[in-house]
């Protein structure tokens, strides 16, 4: 079996506030795409996503985290956009994004994000994008505020064996 590699795709260091990150054009090359990002924002808020700027009820998800001391669970469907982290405005946070099977056309893409906001929240989801459209674009954005200026967002591919 392969070892997955992992394969740079982009790279955005906000220079000045923003609300939004987008990474279009995305090669259809590899198996899976990874987001990573470490924010900071001017609120503490949840980090909505969307692919292929679908803003439609497409998208379901279940979750489970803790806010520091208490155990949370949720879950959704009809729902306009993926939920990818959170950003607070006090710790910067670290999300990550996996988007398993984008450029499959054949089913519907499957959707991993894990959050750590230290001493605030920790938490995962397992979400759907329901549309069989190989995802060309990735865009996440605060449900309130901005990120901070310093927030980076890498995006990779990952190369490897799918089983």
């Amino acid at each position: 079996m392969a070892t997955p590699t992992y394969i740079p795709l982009g790279t955005v260091t906000l220079a000045a506030s923003s609300s939004a990150v987008y990474f279009t054009e995305i090669s259809q090359d590899y198996s899976d795409l990874v987001l990573v990002f470490e924010c900071q924002g001017s609120n503490s808020n949840r980090i909505n996503g969307n692919l292929n700027s679908d803003t439609g009820t497409n998208y379901s998800m279940v979750s489970m985290e803790n806010d520091g001391g208490t155990a949370l669970s949720d879950s959704g469907t009809g729902l306009t956009y993926f939920n990818a982290g959170v950003c607070r405005n006090t710790s910067r946070s670290i999300n990550i994004v996996n988007i398993v099977g984008y450029s499959d056309t054949d089913k519907h893409a499957s959707i991993l994000s894990r959050e750590n906001a230290p001493t605030a929240r920790m938490g995962a989801r397992a979400m759907r994008w329901a549309n069989t459209a190989a995802v060309t674009s990735v865009a996440v954005s605060c449900s309130a505020g901005t990120f901070d200026v310093g927030s980076t967002f890498k995006l990779f591919g990952i190369h490897g064996e799918v089983v």
